[in-house]
């Protein structure tokens, strides 16, 4: 216990010894330590920028379908078009869903030959008609107002969603929800009640809509048949590739005289990504070699400082300190200096990370889900720091801890 107690002592000691000595010197302290406080703020800042990266392509890839997704298409191998839907499909599909307890399922049809109207102004729609359950299975996140619900199949007028790019295109941006556009198929015009609105999603287009599909077959089925008819299913990953093969042949069971299709397809199937990872290694290397150069600035002022001080330590000898003891409160100069620089760098990192304006304007985007600042980086950044001045100051605690009490008092 006493052996315990002496140990913190003389590192508590040694502490307060590297602190006042970094007090004495800061000037020439501060200016070696810049490089090191830069190189830790670009290390911890890359780490975590990488994290923030990786959301931002997550919620790009999922807005395709989050895995696993399972795709469903039905077609007559005997016609010439495409992928249909139907009530008989949709039957088979419910029906085949709840046999095997799918909580998250939706069906998806397109249409590009619309035209919204609101104000005098007319933009090229393409109308989505989806379930309810299409927004948690592709991370679509409603900014303003809400997203549909079954119960809007029963209002008198169609309820729809629509992303930002709609109410650009029509000048409706800034009014407040609910609003009324018409939108026009094939002469015919219908009031549609705009319920909500999400961030920007149709990539070169005009707009993208979202309707339930028994809205859009009341209002709008007879006029303009949808194109590209399937059936999503969100499942977990594990077994999903075994999944959508028997739920495949269970459906085509239901459905005699028509073919179905069912397999995975979202961005997991292929793999990571490692474009990041090789990134962040880039940006990660940039920054040591950084850190190196500001230790080595480090060890040149402690060397320089270490020469001036030979008289003080022979001094410190000649009371009785052990070569030990100086070797240790000589390095921990260099610990405590790298350690301050790295915390002013890891906050430096907070700062700029956790600043959302300034990383939606890096990104050129919006993230759905703001990620927390990654521990794991503070930490690796602290550690870095730490280490490097333990390996500076190895050198000059050599140089200090061969010091002879003769020698000092020649100087």
């Amino acid at each position: 216990m006493k052996s315990l107690t002496r140990l913190g002592t003389g590192f508590a000691a040694a502490l307060l010894e590297a602190w006042q000595e970094l007090r004495i010197h800061k000037l020439r302290v501060l200016l070696s330590l810049v490089g090191v406080t830069i190189a830790v703020a670009s290390l911890t800042t890359a780490l975590a920028g990488a994290g923030m990266a990786r959301q931002m392509m997550t919620e790009n890839l999922e807005s395709e379908g989050r895995p696993a997704m399972i795709v469903v298409y039905a077609f007559d191998p005997n016609s010439d078009g495409g992928p249909a839907g139907n009530a008989q499909i949709d039957e088979a599909f419910q029906k085949t869903s709840d046999r095997f307890k799918v909580e998250y399922t939706t069906m998806m049809g397109r249409n590009y030959e619309q035209t919204a109207s609101a104000q005098g102004m007319s933009v090229d729609a393409e109308v989505m008609v989806v379930d309810p359950d299409y927004a948690p299975m592709h991370r679509l996140v409603v900014t303003e107002g809400r997203w549909l619900e079954a119960e809007d199949a029963r209002n008198l007028a169609p309820a729809a969603v629509v992303d930002r790019n709609f109410m650009k295109e029509l000048g409706l941006e800034g009014h407040r929800l609910p609003l009324t556009v018409d939108l026009m198929s094939n002469g015919k015009a219908v009031s549609v009640t705009v319920i909500g609105t999400t961030k920007g999603t149709s990539y070169g287009m005009g707009g993208r809509l979202w309707m339930l599909p028994a809205t859009y077959e009341h209002w709008f089925g007879s006029q303009a048949p949808l194109n590209e008819v399937s059936y999503k299913l969100w499942v977990p990953i594990e077994g999903s590739e075994e999944l959508a093969m028997h739920f495949g042949q269970q459906m085509q069971a239901e459905l005699p005289g028509l073919t179905v299709d069912a397999h995975r397809e979202d961005y997991l199937m292929w793999g990571a990504d490692e474009s990041l990872k090789m990134l962040t290694m880039v940006v990660a290397g940039i920054a040591i070699i950084i850190l190196l150069l500001g230790s080595l600035s480090l060890l040149n002022v402690a060397m320089v400082t270490m020469k001036q001080r030979i008289r003080e330590v022979g001094i410190r000898r000649s009371f009785g300190a052990t070569t030990g003891r100086v070797f240790f409160s000589v390095m921990m100069e260099s610990v405590v200096a790298t350690a301050v620089a790295g915390g002013i760098g890891v906050l430096i990192s907070v700062a700029l990370v956790s600043n959302e304006n300034l990383l939606n304007m890096v990104m050129a985007t919006e993230l759905d889900q703001m990620p927390a600042f990654p521990i794991g980086a503070a930490l690796l950044g602290m550690g870095v720091s730490i280490a490097v001045g333990a390996l500076t100051g190895v050198l000059p605690a050599l140089v200090a801890a061969r010091v002879k009490i003769v020698d000092a008092i020649r100087v």
